[in-house]
């Protein structure tokens, strides 16, 4: 079955299960709690655990009440006690209202539904089985410090609120009782008390602190901060402005997000989905909004965003551990199983891929598959991006090894490289969605809308429009740089521009044509006005090479020191440059980097960018340079923090780290961070061995 028919069979289960049927979020195995369900959904069976000793999961600390003659002969006001006594303990903290607020709708459901309900006998049982739970649950929030309301107890909340509404909306209340003498409606209500059973039982292990041995707080967090995960890489971090990742423009990628929806729907499809577009086709926009969407819906475990421009989010080896940490951070017992795993191996993520993701992701998921919820996705965007291309294919490797044994599903992106495709290919357990072979038509009318959503102010005739829409292709990064260029400046001159930068008879490849295209005209109309000096020109481009080539997003400040330039000399070199350039404006720092890895490619590659190009290896000797400069000239040499004592620990001086920033400028820490990246990087010469000779033997810092 391809991938086409595979998401139009999940949008057809989808549809209907909102239409008619609770979501069909409960099909895996649910914890053997010691309670006797019969009639239960089968559901496919899991790959055992690869631990040496099985999971713990708790049995009930109660056994089923007794039901007395009252009980036996209906349902009475106090049928439902343990519930009523759970709602009181709830009330007594502001923390737990989002459990409160779906145990009263319980509560009014059960109430409401059993008065009218004839044939008892079944409900009654279920009923039972549910106080059991109920009583429990209140041994667990009774105390001092009852448990916190973490993410994956959220999504529990919200499937049994999900359930409730589908089977209430479902009737007229007014006619409820000649509803259920049909014994479709009783099944169903019947099937519904068996589904919000499972989500307490998983509420239950996720509030049961002493198991997951997560007691001490302190204690769990000195562990998690061992795993140095990158905080940048989550979806929503504040590095997410400065690498200007956003979400899908409202009303585009529409089919491709209920695709991915459908996939996520699907308890019985793949456990991996992996997306792969050429550059400019979208793929972080549409990752941004799959993170949205299922954060809102507290179904997202992880997010890792890779990026070339921030060190921290190029570094494969930093993937599995800050996975763990983020899922550590959606589950309590995630976070008790992870901790166990750390107490045994403190140093495990160090260790090699593969025995990261075994010990660090595996383990702790397959200890704690019932107490999960069965909606839960981690994302992984742009592996493509990271430094390490061998480590990024051990990524793939692994997750498509143990895809069946996963509890949980991972979304990954990245460009369509030739050993991603031959494994997808070759994978049963794995969808995948390729942007660029998606309708044209469809993509296009999305490119329509972006376009008139980012152009709004400016004044264009529909065929010009049209002519936009064409020069694009699949390519969005394409239509993003047009509305960026066209807005940053004399609207009307640069649309005109564009349009007849159509490209015929260019030596590029036909699918990178039109970007090339217009990314020649971004750079002549900057470096080709007549206006401007030549010396004007040299300046702006060691302004756009040096950003190119720079390990990391430097601030226009740290630019301006490193590049022997003004402030205002390296802004007015960027001026003109920001339709392919982006200049961050989070706080008080405006760091600049590239707008897309699509002009990277084209800025390096001569064939493509001829008298634009960056020769990458004599800039990044001049860099080189530079970085030696910038450290030699720093006074003093010697304690540049100018501490009263070696001798004392750092954890003993009193606001080192604003001292640290004052005495350390960005500019510097840059250069004795990545002057030796820059020398290797760099054209290797007699008089830059020199340097190096001078610097290593006379120069370096002592802190």
């Amino acid at each position: 079955m391809n991938l086409a028919d595979i998401f139009k069979k999940g949008r057809r289960k989808l549809v209907k299960s909102e239409s008619h049927k609770a979501p069909p979020r409960t099909t895996s195995p649910l914890p053997d709690l010691g309670l006797q369900i019969t009639n239960a959904a089968q559901v496919p069976t899991t790959t055992p655990s690869i631990l040496a000793s099985p999971p713990l999961i708790p049995r009930p600390v109660s056994a089923p009440p007794e039901m007395g003659d009252a009980e036996a002969s209906g349902f009475n006001n106090d049928s439902w006690p343990n519930l009523t006594t759970l709602l009181g303990l709830l009330d007594q903290s502001v923390l737990l209202s989002p459990l409160k607020a779906v145990l009263d709708e319980l509560n009014s459901f059960v109430r409401f539904y059993e008065s009218a309900v004839t044939a008892r006998t079944e409900i009654e049982a279920l009923r039972a089985q549910l106080e059991v739970l109920f009583k429990d649950l209140c041994g667990h929030f009774t105390g001092n410090v009852p448990p916190l309301m973490t993410v994956s107890m959220l999504n529990l909340c919200g499937a049994i609120q999900t359930e409730l509404r589908n089977l209430d909306g479902n009737h007229d209340r007014n006619t409820i009782s000649r509803y259920f003498q049909a014994n479709c409606d009783l099944d169903e209500i019947t099937a519904s008390y068996r589904r919000i059973q499972g989500y307490l039982e998983r509420l239950m292990l996720n509030a049961n602190l002493s198991m997951w041995a997560v007691m001490d707080k302190q204690a769990t967090e000195i562990q998690l901060a061992k795993l140095t995960p990158s905080l940048s890489a989550s979806y929503n971090s504040a590095e997410a402005t400065l690498v200007r990742r956003r979400e899908c423009t409202s009303k585009t990628r529409e089919q491709v997000l209920l695709d991915l929806k459908a996939w996520k729907s699907d308890r019985n499809g793949e456990k991996v989905c992996w997306m792969s577009g050429m550059a400019g086709t979208g793929k972080i926009t549409i990752a941004m909004t799959l993170c949205s969407t299922l954060d809102g819906g507290h179904e997202l475990g992880a997010s890792f965003f890779c990026n070339r421009s921030l060190p921290e989010c190029r570094n494969v080896k930093l993937i599995w551990p800050t996975i763990a940490y983020q899922l550590a951070r959606f589950s309590i017992p995630f976070q008790g199983a992870l901790n166990q795993v750390l107490e045994r191996d403190p140093d495990v993520h160090t260790k090699a891929l593969r025995a990261q993701f075994k010990h660090m992701i595996l383990e702790p998921l397959q200890h704690t598959i019932h107490a999960l919820p069965t909606s839960v996705v981690v994302i992984i965007d742009a592996l493509d991006e990271c430094e390490d291309d061998g480590g990024a294919e051990q990524i793939l490797d692994v997750l498509l090894e143990h895809a069946s044994k996963l509890p949980i599903k991972f979304f990954a992106s990245s460009r369509p490289e030739p050993y991603i495709r031959e494994r997808i290919g070759k994978s049963a357990q794995t969808s995948h969605l390729i942007l660029h072979e998606l309708d044209e038509k469809m993509v296009t009318a999305d490119i329509g809308t972006y376009l008139r959503e980012e152009l709004i102010s400016i004044l264009f005739m529909d065929d010009q429009l049209e002519t936009l829409v064409k020069h694009a292709g699949v390519l969005f990064i394409y239509a993003a740089t047009v509305a960026r260029y066209i807005k940053s400046g004399n609207s009307q001159k640069r649309l005109a521009t564009v349009l007849e930068v159509s490209g015929p008879g260019r030596s590029s490849s036909n699918k990178t044509k039109q970007i090339d295209a217009l990314y020649e005209a971004v750079l002549a109309s900057a470096l080709s006005n007549s206006d401007l000096e030549d010396s004007e020109k040299e300046q702006m481009k060691l302004v756009l090479h040096t950003v190119v080539c720079a390990q990391e997003p430097l601030t226009v400040d740290a630019l301006a020191r490193l590049l022997k330039l003004s402030s205002t000399e390296v802004q007015e070199a960027l001026r003109p440059l920001w339709s392919v350039l982006h200049v961050s404006e989070s706080g008080t720092t405006n760091r600049v980097s590239i707008l897309h890895a699509s002009f990277s490619n084209y800025i390096l590659d001569f064939s493509r960018s001829k008298q634009f190009a960056c020769d990458a290896e004599t800039h990044n000797g001049k860099l080189a340079n530079l970085c030696f400069k910038r450290i030699e000239q720093n006074q003093p040499q010697f304690n540049i923090c100018n501490l009263v004592s070696s001798y004392v620990f750092d954890k003993d001086i009193p606001n080192l780290d604003d001292i640290i920033n004052q005495a350390i400028p960005l500019d510097l820490l840059y250069a004795c961070q990545y002057w030796v990246v820059h020398l290797n990087l760099g054209h290797k010469s007699n008089t830059q061995a020199q340097i190096l000779h001078d610097f290593l033997s006379k120069r370096l810092l002592c802190g």
